[in-house]
């Protein structure tokens, strides 16, 4: 009985760093594109 609690937390464990590294990988790959205005007006800012 205590093997299947320590099988059940070590797969929800795995499960959740599965997902925040496929969350980051997703972060990490995305492309979003800012207005090419706030890119001129930072640097005529000084």
């Amino acid at each position: 009985m205590r093997y299947v609690i320590m099988i059940q937390i070590v797969s929800i464990i795995t499960l959740v760093l599965l997902g925040a590294s496929a969350m980051f990988a997703w972060l990490q790959n995305r492309s979003f594109q800012e207005p090419v205005e706030l890119e001129e007006t930072s640097l005529h800012c000084c």
